[in-house]
């Protein structure tokens, strides 16, 4: 008998790589929450069975989830959840039963960590007393917090459908659910084993906000196993189980930069090749990851205000990353060399790979006017000239006079060459723009005509003080071309070795070229934080390359706006499609506007 359960172990375990290969047989496995799959920000215990996410500023908004090690294919197994405590955040925008929710249940091994219950392959029922799966969630049971033991009981043994459902401080509260798990439903029951092994097996889940559980999956753990179910760790013994990813040695590991202009098209680059390569389970890192661990649903005030909390959110999860052995995706920006170099310094073991989309300028329009109305959001024009002006394309380490760590550089779009071509024109058209000037421009039809652009809707996309509102002409060039989709046929141009939304990044040490700003009219346009006023004196100010259009908001919450009209001719636009700049009229101020609390320009925020 000892032998078998030694062959069944030896048979399951999984390897340095994920794949469930036979290795070495150490102990008996035990059954607790797996470190190897759970969100970034999310903590076990050092006994396995206590978790919970991170609580701190901007991490009080963010779903975190993990699941435990084991998984089933079959019989009728339970497992219990006790709610120790609530963290204590503070949450005013937010109703209090909203603040401190826990859902617990079960999903399948491939699943999203943070969609438990939202998806067909997931079901979660959590202390608001609710009951979800596939996004569709129904009242159940009743409420429970602090205090209370949950216990999740699966039957995978019913004809012909399985069922799920759960009971209360021992007090059993029906069946939740009845669902197919054969190759018609789930396919965990009489379903051949995938090649990724843990996509064929059910693991218990928790999903956790601002509360610290403590799993039950035995009897020594405190569990009391609803009659007819068997605590989950039988299953061991059961030999029903499928064990779960583990960790790779980061030598093995991979961490993928995205490069590129916002709206370029790294994130559905990324996003495709998450989905086409599952055995390597990335970690997307960006602002898209952020915003669905906080589940936001709305673009409004709140919003805007917990965009400020992105920037925080997102350099903890950084941190964690480089020394959380996995697969990473870094969906930034990242044009700004220094911050490229700030941010891989830590993942020294990792084989590190730049990813480079850069679209040629008419593709790279069509893809802004498709976000802009798709999301209503914008980068402000001179968060956008700062990107340009500091946008150096990735060295890998062995090109000449490259100080970049990277192992590898793909261009997934247009070549190296084509791609500094078109970069050097934006460049060089920002200088232009920037030292000419002009006769003052006349009124005209003109200046209605640029309502459209993806750049000019009056709802910046950080939710901050927008510095470019109003109507602008676009920064990128309007002559171009485009695929029908993000093309993920790559050119490898630089590679050492290894294998192989958008975020907008500043580096601090990044300089911006010495380009003339034109005042406005309630005074100077904000300059990196890093830059003394006096950079850029007024008196050698050049003017707007786009029409002036603001509004401001003074105390009585009247809008006043300052409208200069222009009129473009052929000499005034430049050979990719820039208008030239005009002379600006006379400066205007209004004592009362104060375009920052204090008068303080303040950082750009993260894309």
């Amino acid at each position: 008998m000892a032998s078998t359960k030694r062959q069944l172990w030896e048979e399951w375990i999984p390897n340095s790589t994920n794949t469930m290969t036979p290795r070495h047989f150490v102990s008996s496995p035990r059954v607790v929450l797996n470190q190897a799959d759970c969100d970034l920000d999310f903590n076990v215990e050092s006994d396995g069975l206590v978790g919970y996410g991170l609580h701190d500023q901007g991490f009080a908004y963010c779903w975190s989830g993990a699941r435990a090690n084991v998984g089933i294919t079959t019989g009728r197994y339970c497992f219990g959840c006790k709610i120790v405590s609530l963290q204590q955040v503070p949450m005013e925008d937010t109703d209090f039963e909203e603040r401190h929710i826990c859902r617990l249940g079960i999903s399948r091994g491939d699943d999203m960590l943070g969609e438990l219950g939202e998806t067909k392959y997931s079901f979660g029922y959590d202390g608001t007393g609710k009951f979800s799966h596939e996004e569709k969630s129904s009242d159940y049971g009743k409420r429970f917090g602090v205090g209370d033991t949950i216990v999740c009981c699966i039957d995978l043994e019913g004809k012909p459908m399985a069922s799920i459902g759960f009971s209360k401080n021992g007090k059993w509260l029906g069946t939740a659910l009845h669902f197919f798990p054969s190759p018609l439903g789930l396919g965990v029951v009489d379903s051949p084993v995938e090649d990724l092994q843990w996509k064929s097996a059910l693991f218990p889940h928790v999903l956790l906000k601002n509360v610290v559980v403590k799993m039950q999956f035995s009897l020594e753990d405190g569990l009391v196993p609803q009659e007819g179910f068997k605590p989950w760790a039988s299953a061991i013994e059961d030999r029903n189980i499928i064990m779960g990813p583990a960790f790779s040695d980061q030598s093995n590991c991979e961490v993928i930069m995205m490069v590129g202009l916002p709206a370029s098209g790294k994130t559905t680059w990324a996003e495709k090749w998450v989905e086409e390569h599952p055995e390597k389970r990335y970690a997307l890192l960006g602002t898209k990851l952020i915003l669905d661990k906080m589940k936001l649903n709305d673009c409004g005030e709140r919003f805007d205000r917990l965009m400020d909390q992105v920037t925080g959110v997102f350099n903890v999860l950084l941190t964690r990353a480089a020394i959380i052995p996995r697969n990473y995706i870094i969906d930034q920006t990242n044009v700004h060399k220094n911050a490229r170099k700030h941010k891989l310094k830590p993942f020294a073991d990792y084989q590190k790979i730049a990813v480079v989309v850069f679209p040629n300028p008419e593709e790279l329009k069509v893809r802004c006017d498709k976000r802009f109305k798709e999301t209503g959001k914008k980068v402000p024009p001179d968060s956008l000239k700062n990107i340009i002006a500091n946008y150096v394309l990735p060295k890998s380490m062995d090109m000449p006079n490259s100080d970049e760590y990277f192992d590898q550089v793909k261009f997934v779009e247009l070549s190296r060459d084509e791609s500094q071509m078109y970069l050097d024109q934006m460049k060089q058209d920002l200088t232009s723009i920037s030292n000419s000037s002009s006769s003052q421009l006349q009124c005209s039809d003109s200046f209605h005509s640029l309502a459209g652009s993806p750049l000019q809707n009056q709802e910046s996309f950080t939710g901050g003080v927008n510095h470019g509102q109003g109507i602008h002409s676009q920064i990128y060039p309007s002559n171009y071309r485009m695929p029908s989709q993000v093309n993920t046929n790559v050119h490898v141009v630089d590679q050492h070795h290894g294998s192989m939304n958008s975020f907008f990044e500043v580096d601090p040490g990044s300089q911006i070229p010495p380009v003339p700003r034109a005042p406005s009219p309630c005074g100077r346009y904000p300059i990196n934080r890093n830059e003394a006023n006096e950079a850029f004196p007024i008196s050698n100010a050049a003017t707007m390359p786009f029409d002036y259009h603001r509004s401001y908001n003074d105390n009585s919450g009247f809008q006043r706006h300052l409208q200069t009209p222009s009129s473009a001719t052929p000499d005034s636009v430049s050979p990719i499609g820039i208008p030239k700049p005009s002379l600006r009229p006379p400066d205007i101020s209004f004592p009362d506007y104060k375009p920052y609390p204090g008068n303080t320009p303040q950082r750009p925020r993260y894309y």
